[in-house]
């Protein structure tokens, strides 16, 4: 015995010391296709290394359907890594029906004129935009359907080749054209998610991929019209998290009911409070015989002589729950539509404000809340309190103090539309801010913060301002940095033009004022060269000053330099042109050569290239004359000819024309 038990402890530690050699360890047990709940993401890493194989890993769902051993299931549930695990149960759908002949009045349907969908319709409302996932055995082909999409998960097509999913997608949004069925939401966006197969049997495994599918593809509704009496934790799992993303989950009640409505009968999933359980009623509005029982339910609605779509363009009568649920998703999509803004649980509630009771009075186990029919508010009780001056607080608070009624749900709808409108506004004006951040948009999500009436919606906002100034003031401090270290053109670009993007904020400030005292230390060199040039102003002294100057980056220092360069030279453009007016007025050579001087003193060489041309035309007129006096000389040579002569030769600009002058003159 003792041996035994310590052989028994050794076994123990070794499977503790190597839990990922369990595939090993238990090779010889039987295998199960169970659907595992991970407690953490390297948790289910240690499940899929030890499991015999993956099934499916699921995106939303913190699930995996896996094949394992019991043995090694447990153990690692007693390692913490799986919280549950249970076998990939099967369900079937349940229903009786009938194919029935092709019928034209549309719109005598008993269970159509019940919920009062005419008023909708007459109203605008459709379930526009509305998107809705049948999970079923698929939508068939049919001249009075239009899906929007689909996907099958026991095949490679979404086709029905059972019929129920056709059934359920006629009563959701079979097309209002005149003929055959219309649907209580014709035009919402219906999307045909295959996980029952011909046999009408499903599996949870299954379903739980079309739920993950539902969640990715942002459905709004999901239509559950199966279940099971057993309760299947995963399933429950999947239900949640489609909740949590927002999707109302609507189910069937179930067949399992009895003549006398005893017991607790309601079908899993609809049984979970994350879901909405549907009753089934008949044309009297009594409950059918066969609808689930129990507290879990929340409404009843047209479950009897239902007449829709079916295969191969044909129609047929169903009787079940599966028929009553696509009822309330219809419905609820009409509601979705006429109120945009309302969440996910006052729509709920809001099924409840125009449901007419059913039953014993107030809530029971066969009704529910009772049998909803479309109703509007009326526009002048919600438009007083809309219009009574109330902030966005007060107005909310008495909203929520008001009885449970249709005009409670519309004023929620509002009020949920105009903090909604604020948050896109702070949305928006947040990102363009992070665009092009200016001080005007720094204000204006100031005053929309105010208007916020949800302090923790407030606080997550003012958290991403201040995250996004955080981001905004990083690359510029960087960039500063950077440029004090090695101050280039380059940098103080990039620099100056990080701190463009900032609004008027201290920290902006104290940055271009880093920024500044950098660029002045960048610009030394270029300062003492404009002082060395207004000192000795040389050709070199110019140049080297102008180059200087000129790659300096764009700035308020490189503008302030090119502007005292630039009266430097304008000085000594104004003092040239003085020059060669004086000499162009008394055309003497001391005043050629003063004007001439100065004009050397002139290093742009487009003014100085001017200057020049203005001075040269009235030496040319001078020589053209002095050449003139001389020739008349050479013809008679007469003192006064020779005087005129000299006078004007010996003001002209020393150089070889005055040279020969002189000679000829001799």
């Amino acid at each position: 015995m003792r041996k035994i038990l310590v052989c028994g402890i050794v076994l123990l530690v070794i499977l503790t010391l190597q839990p990922l050699s369990l595939k090993e360890a238990f090779a010889s047990n039987l295998e199960s296709n169970v659907i595992v709940k991970y407690m953490s993401e390297p948790s289910k890493q240690i499940i899929i290394e030890n499991a015999e194989s993956v099934i499916e890993e699921f995106e939303h769902l913190p699930l995996i359907n896996i094949k394992m051993t019991n043995e090694r299931l447990q153990f690692l549930k007693d390692q913490g890594h799986i919280e549950f695990y249970e076998e990939n149960q099967t369900f079937t759908i349940q229903h009786q029906f009938k194919v029935a002949n092709l019928s034209s009045v549309e719109l005598e349907r008993w269970n159509i004129k019940a919920m009062n969908i005419h008023n909708s319709w007459n109203e605008g409302y459709t379930g526009k935009g509305v998107k809705i996932a049948i999970i079923d055995s698929g939508v068939a082909n049919h001249p009075d359907l239009t899906l929007a999409g689909g996907v099958s998960f026991i095949g490679d097509s979404y086709d029905d080749d059972h019929g129920h999913g056709t059934h359920v997608a006629g009563i959701i949004a079979a097309k209002h054209n005149g003929v055959g069925v219309a649907g209580i939401a014709p035009n919402a966006e219906v999307y045909a998610v295959k996980a029952i197969k011909k046999d009408g049997l499903g599996e949870v495994g299954t379903v739980l991929q079309a739920i993950d599918w539902a969640i990715e593809n942002k459905m709004d509704i999901i239509n559950l019209s199966f279940g099971d009496l057993e309760y299947a934790p995963s399933l429950h799992e999947g239900i949640k998290k489609a909740a949590e993303h927002g999707i109302i989950i609507v189910a069937a009640s179930g067949n399992e009911g009895n003549d006398s409505g005893t017991g607790n009968t309601i079908n899993y999933p609809a049984r979970h409070e994350e879901a909405i359980s549907v009753a089934a009623v008949n044309r009297h509005f009594k409950r059918s015989s066969f609808s689930g029982t129990g507290d879990a339910n929340d409404f009843a609605a047209p479950g009897e002589e239902i007449y829709s779509t079916y295969l191969n363009g044909q129609y047929a009568t169903y009787n079940g729950t599966s028929m009553a649920t696509p009822h309330i998703a219809g419905l609820l999509a009409l509601l979705m539509e006429q109120y945009p803004y309302a969440e996910a649980a006052e729509l709920r509630d809001g099924l409840r404000y125009i449901a007419e009771d059913l039953g014993e009075a107030g809530f029971d186990a066969l009704y529910g809340h009772g049998f909803p029919k479309f109703q509007s508010p009326n526009g002048q009780i919600v438009d007083e309190l809309l219009n009574s001056g109330l902030s966005s607080e007060a107005l909310h608070e008495k909203i929520e103090k008001m009885p449970s009624t249709i005009e409670k749900l519309a004023l929620k709808n509002e009020w949920n539309k105009t903090q909604q409108t604020v948050i896109q506004e702070i949305d928006q004006i947040l990102a363009d801010f992070m665009k092009n951040p200016t001080e005007q948009r720094h204000t204006q999500l100031t005053e929309l913060l105010a208007k916020m009436a949800s302090a923790d919606v407030k606080v997550e906002k003012q958290k991403e301002i201040d995250a996004a100034i955080s981001a905004l003031l990083e690359p510029a401090a960087n960039a500063v940095n950077i440029f004090s270290k090695n101050k280039t053109v380059y940098n103080y670009k990039k620099a100056d033009a990080e701190l463009e993007k900032l609004p008027a904020l201290k920290a902006k400030q104290e940055l271009e004022s880093a920024l500044n005292e950098a660029l002045q230390e960048f610009a030394e060199k270029a300062i003492q060269s404009l002082a060395q040039y207004e000192k000795q102003p040389t050709k070199d002294h110019y140049n080297y000053a102008n180059f200087s100057i000129n790659n300096l980056p764009d700035s308020s220092i490189k503008s302030d330099l090119l502007e005292k360069l630039n009266k430097k030279v304008q000085a000594a453009v104004k003092q040239a042109t003085t020059n060669i007016a004086a000499y162009e007025k008394v055309q003497t050579l001391k005043n050629y050569n003063s004007a001439a001087k100065t004009i050397q003193l002139i290093f742009d060489e487009k003014q100085r290239e001017q200057l020049e041309k203005r001075i040269k035309k009235t030496v040319d007129n001078n020589l053209a004359k002095a050449k003139l006096r001389a020739a008349n000389y050479e013809k008679k040579k007469t003192k006064a000819n020779h005087e005129l002569a000299m006078k004007l030769v010996r003001e002209l600009p020393n150089g070889k024309d005055k040279e020969q002058l002189l000679k000829r003159l001799k």
